[in-house]
């Protein structure tokens, strides 16, 4: 008799049988979720990455924005145009395209920032778009990512640490020479100290008040203190030989910390600006009156002990002169003792200052490879290039007096004094 029931294992491969197709079909269908899976992990693992890049890129470009903020005079156009220059110079990597918008704000809400308001800003935002092309997913009709990132950054206030700053500036008779490659408002032919004060009042523009200390002191030295509080000037000491036992090398007394309303606008009231102008209506009370020929070995030891040791606070020297020390035995005050290697010993002075955690920055205006005085193993340039405490603090007027590895090149006295400013009140990076 014919059976009528099948084994087992007969019916198990009938059934394979029958679903054969079955199965190849939600083999196929899995196959393309998969497939279509493994593109859009790709694509957006691609995507990942570049939006890692691009926040980076947008991070440097409000960097740039923001050192652009810092110049005089600067304004919406002019941080947008920075911001493009640094875009195109630095395009964002793994990108097609990008495009990038700078908004000057006031920010309010962070610590140590310079003070702003509605017409003064203090901060800069760049949002940027971009797009990413995609592989996998174009299958699907995605051609293309779009990415976006915003990233604000101030003018100043990196450092929250507190700066004692000292300007050490030439004010010998040399320093009445007119500069060409300058250029100060109000004036048609500014002279070489002219310059320079204009460059120390740019500077006492962006230094945040609420946080840096600023003092002055010139050189030749002075026969008696000098103060000025208020115009009319009163009349300026005659200079005297260096190493005179009442010689004054500092404009006033102590450290000033009222030169600036913290909103960019100098503060007629502090002696600091008594003494070198507002750059307007108020003329500078220190002159360059020379008399005593270069020396400055014993200014840069006087600065030195002028800048008090603070917990936390960081000092600064920034010393402007063309290097060629070379005083008679007579503006020496007869001290036979400092009339050879004048050169060397400043170079002494200012490694000293280093070695004591000063920061030394050097600006060679206009200084030659010739000069200086006999025994000396410098010239004015080297010896101006040996004075900062690294590469990066030295500057220079001069295409014929630079620094190997040097950061900084040439550049005209009020850039170099910005570029100065940019090292202590670096721009930050803030929350968004």
């Amino acid at each position: 008799m014919k059976r009528l029931v099948s084994s087992g294992p007969e019916v198990l491969r009938r059934f394979l049988r029958n679903q054969r197709g079955s199965t190849t079909l939600i083999f196929a269908g899995m196959a393309t979720a998969m497939v279509g899976l493994a593109g859009l992990t790709i694509d957006v693992g691609r995507a990942y990455s570049a939006k890692n890049g691009f926040d980076a890129a947008t991070e440097a470009a409000a960097l740039a924005g923001a050192y652009a903020l810092q110049s005089p005079n600067a304004n919406a156009a002019s941080v947008q145009s920075a911001v493009n220059a640094w875009n195109a110079a630095h395009p964002a990597p793994n990108v097609t395209s990008s495009t990038a918008t700078a908004t000057l704000i006031c920010v309010t809400s962070t610590a140590n920032l310079p003070s702003c308001n509605g017409t003064s800003p203090n901060a800069v935002t760049v949002t940027q778009t971009a797009t990413i092309s995609t592989y996998f997913l174009k299958a699907f009709g995605f051609q293309s990512l779009t990415l976006a990132s915003t990233k604000t950054a101030s003018k100043a206030g990196g450092s929250a640490t507190p700066l004692n700053v000292m300007f050490v500036l030439d004010a010998t008779g040399s320093m009445g020479n007119s500069d060409n490659n300058c250029t100060v408002p109000g004036k048609s032919n500014p002279t070489r100290f002219e310059c320079a004060l204009y460059s120390i009042q740019s500077t006492l523009k962006v230094m945040p008040a609420s946080m840096d200390k600023a003092g002055l002191m010139v050189f030749p030295g002075l026969a008696s203190q000098y103060s000025p509080t208020s115009h009319p000037c009163p009349t300026y000491p005659s200079s005297v030989p260096y190493y005179t036992s009442t010689i004054k090398y500092q404009i006033g007394t102590t450290l000033d910390s009222t030169y600036n309303d913290n909103a960019g606008a100098l503060v007629n009231s502090s002696p600091l600006v008594q003494a070198v102008g507002n750059g307007t209506s108020l003329t500078p009370c220190v002159t360059n009156r020379g008399g005593q020929g270069s020396y400055l070995a014993e200014v840069l030891i006087k600065a030195q002990a002028a800048l008090p040791i603070v917990a936390g606070t960081k000092n600064v020297i920034i010393i402007l002169s063309d290097g060629d020390f070379n005083a008679s035995l007579s503006q020496l005050n007869n001290q036979s003792t400092y009339l050879k290697g004048q050169c060397d010993r400043a170079i002494a002075a200012a490694q000293a200052a280093t070695a004591a955690g000063t920061q030394v920055f050097s600006v060679a205006y206009g200084a030659s490879t010739s000069g200086c005085s006999s025994g000396d193993t410098h010239n004015p340039c080297t010896t101006m290039q040996s004075l900062a405490s690294d590469s990066s603090k030295f500057y220079t007027t001069s295409s014929t007096c630079q620094l190997n590895g040097s950061p900084n090149p040439p550049s005209k006295l009020p850039s170099v004094f910005q570029a100065i400013t940019s090292q202590l009140t670096k721009p930050r990076m803030l929350v968004n």
